[in-house]
């Protein structure tokens, strides 16, 4: 893998996972949530926490990367929360919900902790752990918000 090109394929490996997993139909209605949960929160937390911070650096930034962040990892994030949003609509109780959440940010941490690993990123001041709970955070108002638009919000007594 030529790594001046090691953000585009981890783009288009996300891409190809997405169009696999998910119907055309709902790729384009799910857009949207993925654009802005995926490619825009991504894009400013990474300007915050990168770029303001420095909690971590991307390795191999390349003509694609602007102030130290490659804007191919960040777009990666709009197929990965399109593939999220359409999976939670086979989720009907609020402790899957909570499970579906906690397994999407352990998947989450486990990538970036594979990056790291792999030397595409270094840890200034964060870790594995911190982007675990970071995943968290952020999976759960995206959560609320797709179940409440669609009138989907699970009863926390069911099962």
């Amino acid at each position: 893998m030529f790594t001046g090109l090691v953000w585009v394929e981890f783009f288009f490996m996300f891409v190809v996972m997405m169009l696999i997993a998910v119907p055309r139909t709902k790729i384009i209605q799910f857009l949207p949530v993925g654009a802005i949960g995926g490619f825009g929160l991504s894009l400013l937390l990474n300007a915050l926490l990168v770029t303001v911070l420095g909690w971590w650096r991307f390795n191999f930034a390349n003509i694609f990367s602007l102030a130290g962040i490659p804007i191919f990892i960040t777009l990666a994030w709009t197929p990965v929360v399109i593939i999220y949003s359409y999976y939670l609509d086979f989720v009907k109780s609020f402790n899957r919900v909570i499970s579906y959440i906690l397994g999407f940010s352990l998947a989450t941490g486990l990538f970036v902790h594979w990056l790291a690993a792999g030397g595409f990123i270094t840890y200034l001041k964060w870790n594995s752990l911190y982007t675990f709970v970071l995943a968290f955070i952020l999976y759960s108002p995206v959560t609320y918000y797709l179940l409440k638009t669609r009138n989907l919000l699970p009863n926390s007594k069911s099962e």
